[in-house]
């Protein structure tokens, strides 16, 4: 389950998206460089595909036990979030490209948002997709996509090898649904009515993707749309949601918490393109709601970018233990969230101060190394590790069940190897 949003501004765009997935399946973030390939072949999830000569540098917000990622930015400024969408397509299971593969080998190879949607649809047509999807369980679903850059944005929806594509204007946001009905383009046999003809209406009515998407295109109407509107917006929880979100969850709140239907948004990133320079805003760690979002410059590796698959496992397990924390009672949820508001204000207002003058490289690498020391020291200061060991029986059921398993055998490619591993090291 997931929530990707575009909004075009006066002097460039804003996108964000929130990974909804297993809230024991962190999502890490890793800088990956421009590369020269000799091998002919690369090993994606499941399969192998064609590799090209040279692939681009990239940001990627991934699943720990997958190749691909769920949402990134590459050197040429092409940003895409992916959605699972549940469809009609019978044909999911074999192992092919994961949507996720899909999205990792476009920022590789595509240079715009235009070749990012044709490099897409010819990998569906030579591949396909198919392949579980679950960190804990088995999982199948097809996939949509938002994808933008400098200067234009499109969706695209796929449904099997079929595709429906539009080029969007102004605005448009994608949930675990289809979409696209009218005026789009499409290599099948549905001139109208894609999304009507092709979605499976139980899964996607149960996916709660319908308010979510209603609730993030509410703020996407706003007159004026700006950084700290996204961030509501991926903070948003369903009125009705707010009294129960530790203790049962609800997959209709665009942050989501866990409940036994839904998934958890592990994962949050915001890119803000201004005139001619962006900003990539990353949690790195799961909650919006108890996190804040840190500024990165492309391509410097600041955490919460790392090189390093281990590091960047380190660093979200350190902020899920203050997560797990809040959930056992152990700190308090609104203290917690007036700190990180307030570091978060500071960060985008100093942003905001430091581009008056035009900052080199060297002061942009200045400036994100200090949000991250700051960011840290408050993270330090809550000691969440400690107190979640010491409530840890008070967390709800569900959480306990969870938090037994914490941080086991996020690498394993394979489920059913996944859940022996659980057995053997609890």
């Amino acid at each position: 389950m997931c929530d990707t949003l575009y909004r075009k501004t006066p002097d460039g765009y804003i996108f964000g998206k929130n990974s909804d997935r297993s809230p024991n399946e962190p999502n890490l973030v890793l800088y990956y460089p421009r590369q020269k390939h000799q091998e002919k072949t690369l090993k994606c999830t499941y399969i192998e595909v064609e590799q090209v000569p040279e692939t681009y540098a990239l940001y990627l917000v991934k699943p720990s036990w997958m190749w691909g990622g769920e949402m990134g930015i590459n050197e040429h400024g092409v940003v895409i979030g992916n959605e699972a969408v549940f469809t009609r397509n019978r044909d999911k299971k074999k192992e092919r490209l994961l949507g996720m593969d899909l999205l990792r080998l476009t920022l590789e190879r595509a240079a715009s948002a235009a070749e990012a949607k044709e490099v897409i649809k010819d990998l569906l047509q030579t591949y396909g997709q198919g392949g579980n999807c679950g960190f804990d369980k088995l999982f199948y679903y097809d996939n949509s996509y938002l994808i933008a850059d400098n200067n234009e944005a499109y969706v695209l929806e796929t449904v099997g090898r079929d595709w429906a594509e539009k080029r969007v204007d102004g605005r448009y946001n994608i949930s675990n649904r289809l979409s696209l009905n009218l005026g789009y383009d499409t290599n099948g046999k549905l001139a109208k009515g894609f999304a009507m003809k092709s979605s499976d209406f139980l899964f996607t009515k149960f996916s709660g993707s319908k308010q979510r998407q209603k609730d993030a295109c509410g703020y996407l109407d706003m007159k004026k749309f700006t950084l700290e509107v996204m961030t509501r917006t991926l903070r948003h929880h369903h009125p009705e949601d707010e009294k129960k979100l530790f203790r049962k969850g609800s997959v209709r709140s665009v942050c989501m918490h866990a409940s036994l239907l839904g998934d958890h948004t592990t994962g949050s990133m915001i890119v803000v393109r201004a005139g001619n320079r962006t900003t990539v805003w990353l949690t790195g760690c799961s909650s919006p709601c108890l996190s804040a979002y840190k500024p990165v410059y492309f391509p410097q590796v600041v955490p919460p970018v790392f090189t390093d698959a281990k590091t960047s496992l380190r660093y979200w397990l350190k902020r899920e233990y203050l997560v797990r924390a809040v959930y056992a009672g152990a700190i308090d949820a609104a203290r917690l969230r007036t700190a990180l508001r307030s570091l978060e204000t500071q960060f985008i207002e100093e942003e905001a101060e430091l581009f008056t003058a035009d900052p080199d490289e060297e002061a942009l690498m200045a400036f994100s190394l200090e949000c991250h020391r700051r960011e840290e020291e408050l993270i330090n200061s809550f000691r969440a590790e400690e107190a979640l060991r010491a409530a840890s029986k008070q967390l709800p059921g569900l959480w306990r069940r969870y938090t037994a398993r914490l941080g086991l055998s996020v690498f394993t490619r394979d489920l059913a190897e996944r859940k022996r591993s659980y057995r053997e090291e609890i």
